[in-house]
């Protein structure tokens, strides 16, 4: 009888080596963090094989299976030999621990390879991190940054980070700025399944510090959700309102984005994030934005951007500066940024 293992057993493991033997796009939708994947069968392997299941018959797919499998065997016990030799107990899973796992853990026994399947598979995994997520006590004061598109939070946010100050960069996790524009040249956002995972990892690691610095978000970022415990975490927690001065927003948003613009591959995903706002800003400013970007007055559009749609979306200008812990201009990053070190200090380390 092959060694199983549950959820709870394996992530208590010092150092193990996960091997994900699912398909690569299953595997990039969501694995356990530092997983290799080795796959049993490629993406169209597996739709040949869950189409025969299907249309034919279980015994069918299984002999499929066996077909396509065999002949990969001996490089999937070559490597995963490769990946113990430094002695880490080696955990196999697949999607529900079923025929995949348990095939490749048996081969690996035959050939004297100790390993353990992993009960329930990704899913039962998944389910850890839901769970864990659903019951999870943030124990650190949570120090929101706050302020208005093109402040500089999330530059403030990587000097602090820089400065081994405890942060929680939510849109990099979640590869996504947040906004109508968030996604343009990002590539493929963060699915739910990598974000909760590492955003769960990241709350591990930094619950013992007395606080954890973030940007102010809303419960969505992108195609994500932060999980009530953060979101709850943030809303009683300390805020920092960071203002800049208009032409400095300007100036700081046409140079971090500046490379979308330059990439004409861009401009229809830009030209679509326009088009969004035509509702809220109106046919007619809409229109001359879209001939200012088009004849390359890239100032022009993200200025009337900002005034027009995004610092009345937010209100941060409009808001009652009383609800702050301490306010900061962020005109110079660097000093923001030490300003802001100050007033963590009084939090301990």
């Amino acid at each position: 009888m092959h060694s199983i293992i549950s959820v709870e057993e394996a992530v208590a493991i010092d150092s193990p080596v996960f091997i994900d033997v699912r398909s690569p796009a299953e595997y990039e939708t969501g694995h356990i963090p530092g997983a290799v994947n080795i796959p049993l069968f490629s993406d169209d392997e597996r739709v040949q094989v869950g189409t025969t299941y299907r249309q034919i018959g279980v015994e069918e797919a299984k002999l499929q299976g066996l077909v396509l499998a065999s002949a990969k065997l001996p490089d999937i016990v070559g490597r995963v030999q490769q990946l113990r030799e430094s002695g880490r107990k080696v955990v196999v899973y697949c999607w529900r621990g079923g025929m995949r796992s348990k095939a490749v853990v048996t081969v690996l026994e035959l050939m004297g390879i100790l390993s353990s399947q992993l009960s329930g598979g990704y899913k039962a995994y998944r389910q850890f991190v839901l769970n864990r997520l659903r019951t999870f006590e943030v124990k650190p004061i949570i120090i929101v940054l706050c302020g208005s598109t093109g402040t500089g939070k999330t530059l403030i946010l990587n000097q602090l980070a820089n400065a081994n100050i405890p942060v929680i960069n939510l849109e990099q996790l979640a590869n996504h700025r947040g906004s109508v524009f968030g996604q343009i040249g990002l590539g493929r956002p963060a699915t739910a399944q990598i974000f909760d995972t590492n955003l769960l990892l990241a709350l591990d690691q930094l619950n013992t510090q007395p606080y954890i610095v973030v940007e102010c978000e809303s419960k969505r970022i992108g195609n994500v959700y932060l999980p009530d415990c953060l979101f709850d975490a943030m809303r009683r927690g300390k805020k920092i309102l960071v203002s800049a001065d208009i032409e400095v927003r300007v100036d700081r948003l046409i140079k971090e984005y500046i490379h979308l613009y330059k990439d004409k591959d861009n401009d229809e995903a830009i030209v679509a994030g326009l088009e969004s706002l035509r509702r809220r800003l109106g046919n007619k400013k809409t229109e001359c934005l879209l001939a200012d970007f088009r004849a390359g007055k890239v100032r022009d559009v993200v200025k009337v951007l900002l005034v027009d749609y995004y610092d009345l979306m937010y209100g941060y200008g409009q808001s009652d500066t009383a609800i702050y812990d301490v306010e900061v201009n962020a005109d110079d990053i660097e000093q923001a940024t030490e300003v802001i070190i100050q007033y963590l200090q009084q939090f301990g380390r």
